[in-house]
């Protein structure tokens, strides 16, 4: 903000009398401090409250999809990300809208960017008999995925006084394709009339999916956000055949704010054109923003006053909880066994931990159900510096720098896990046999793995077997967006799989290696899209890696 003194001015005057008196009684003394003006600012800044429903049909919260107030980071912030879809799904975001001080016109836009068949079942072929052969456009889960957008009042649920507010509602083939999308201009607003949105005040959206029918069902006011279906919709995936089967969209969200004072004409149809950031692959570290504040249910402070070490904050927090730690060197073994977030200062040599091995433990132990790591330097000794214990699920990690030691892994993940996102993190390895691994057998019982997926990270170091190894019953994953660094040294492959039904696609492999099938009788993996640095990548198992088509050139990095 700008500051300009205007004027600080003092006149004093006394009355000269013909009689003696005190100049007390006859004084005036005018003074004007502090006059300033200010600029008004547009700044759009958002934070995001998601909700999907679970495995068992309940909605439950998505620390994956959801942030504080701040800048959207593109392809890190993401108001949807989700695998395994079912029919009936579904899924609820409220966006929070600050605009600055002055009022603003605001539009939206979306496109999709890919619309893919990514594979064909069996049943899929029955429904699909385009998906023969699979590919880039052929998808038919755009059709099926049903959108509403309406002005909500901040509680996530639409609610029956806001039902005539829905301003957006079909498949997100449709919404896709509309590309602009008007909120508030001067040919009309979804608050009434041609109002602008108003400067100094918190805006809501609500936003609701569905893997099937949407239909609202709104609920009376004030009865807020309900676990089961309690979003003021209703999903009916029953409708939904096969065709969708594997099938993967992605799409860009944007939004636009403009000053709507000496813009009267502004609309959103004519005057507005979205220009879409190139997304950019690899770890960005530097886009982390810690939470603070309210948002911050236990801090942890180094040196300072309890508690002062993060297994100590971890001990005060209950399930739902954040803890904060603040930038500091941790000694120490820490085990994450209870459902909270773990944020820590930075992962540029902010806060850090270093693992103690006690006992062969890992620098850090995640040994509860969703889980979000994010925002520390984690070095590893002992058995790894990351080590997610058997049956854990929805696990996020992310903005963490992750170190192996010699002999140590990264990251290992045991059997029986499920849903996990590992998403902008650098790691490293100084000599370890496998920088991450994910498990999917214990011993000789079957301990399956599933949806563990890595996407905008970046793999780098000195490795003795290999950068990622998805384990002999690890279904399901996808590697996307990451960088694989020419300074990665192996013997072996950089990545391998024993499934064929993992994904590589639209990574950086830089010419380091290719990906080993380990699996026999496994058919051909998808690793389409990616740059490998030479025509033929080395280090494929042959006949068992689907490469084509390659990247003609590299994609841009973080």
């Amino acid at each position: 903000m700008k500051k300009i003194l205007l004027s600080l001015a003092t006149i004093g005057g006394v009355a000269a009398l013909t009689f003696a008196v005190t100049g007390a009684f006859f004084s005036d003394t005018e003074t004007s401090t502090g006059n300033q003006f200010v600029a008004g600012d547009i700044d759009l800044q958002i934070d995001n409250q998601s909700y999907v429903t679970d495995a068992n049909g309940v909605l439950v919260a998505s620390p994956g999809t959801s942030w504080s107030l701040k800048d959207l980071v593109p392809g890190v912030d993401h108001f949807f990300n989700f695998s395994d879809l079912k029919p009936g799904d579904l899924g609820e975001d409220t966006i929070s809208i600050h605009v600055g001080s002055n009022s603003a016109w605001m539009c939206a836009a979306a496109q999709i960017t890919a619309d893919e068949d990514v594979d064909c079942t069996d049943p899929e072929l029955a429904d699909d008999g385009n998906c023969a052969v699979p590919g880039a456009g052929l998808g038919e889960l755009d059709s099926s995925l049903n959108f509403a957008f309406w002005h909500d009042d901040g509680d996530n649920v639409l609610e029956d006084n806001e039902q005539s507010s829905i301003f957006l509602q079909g498949p997100l083939s449709g919404i896709g394709s509309q590309g602009k999308i008007r909120l508030a201009d001067s040919s009309g607003s979804i608050l009434g009339g041609s109002t602008p949105i108003p400067g100094n005040t918190t805006f809501y959206i609500g936003k609701a999916w569905c893997f099937g029918t949407l239909t609202p069902a709104p609920r009376p006011q004030g009865e807020g956000l309900s676990p089961l279906q309690g979003t003021g919709f209703t999903c009916n995936g029953s409708q939904v055949n096969n065709a969708a089967q594997t099938d993967k969209v992605v799409g860009d969200l944007q939004f636009y704010a403009v000053q709507s004072r000496n813009n009267s004409t502004f609309t959103c149809s004519g005057d507005y054109v979205p220009v879409w950031p190139e997304e950019k692959i690899g770890a960005l570290l530097s886009a982390y923003d810690q939470p603070s504040g309210n948002a911050c249910n236990v801090n942890v402070s180094d040196g300072g006053t309890e508690p002062n070490s993060i297994t100590e904050g971890i001990a005060a927090a209950v399930n739902g909880n954040t803890v904060c730690v603040d930038a500091g060197t941790y000694d120490e073994d820490v085990v994450i066994n209870k459902e909270i977030t773990l944020a820590g200062d930075g992962a540029s040599a902010t806060s850090v931990i270093n693992g103690q091995g006690a006992g062969q433990g890992a620098a850090v132990t995640i040994a509860a159900n969703n889980v979000t790591l994010e925002g520390f330097e984690i070095n590893g000794v002992g058995i790894a510096a990351l080590w997610l214990n058997t049956g854990v699920s929805g696990a996020t990690v992310r903005y963490n720098k992750i170190t192996s030691a010699s002999g140590v892994t990264a990251v290992t993940t045991q059997g029986s896990q499920s849903n996990h996102l590992f998403s902008n993190n650098a790691f490293v390895g100084t000599g370890a046999s496998q920088l991450v691994y994910v498990n999917g057998e214990v011993s000789l019982v079957g301990f399956p793995s599933d949806n563990v997926d890595f996407m905008s990270n970046t793999f780098s170091g000195t490795i003795v077997a290999g950068g990622v190894a998805l384990g002999t019953e690890a279904t399901n994953s996808e590697m996307t967006k990451n960088i694989f660094k020419d300074t990665l040294t192996s013997t072996y492959a950089i990545a391998e799989t024993w499934q064929d039904d993992a994904v590589f696609n639209f990574n950086n492999f830089n010419g380091v290696g290719g990906i080993k099938v380990r699996n026999g009788d496994a058919g051909m993996v998808n690793a389409e899209n990616n740059w490998w640095g030479a025509a033929a990548p080395a280090g494929h198992t042959a006949g068992s890696v689907d490469d084509n088509p390659k990247e003609a050139s590299a994609f841009p990095e973080n």
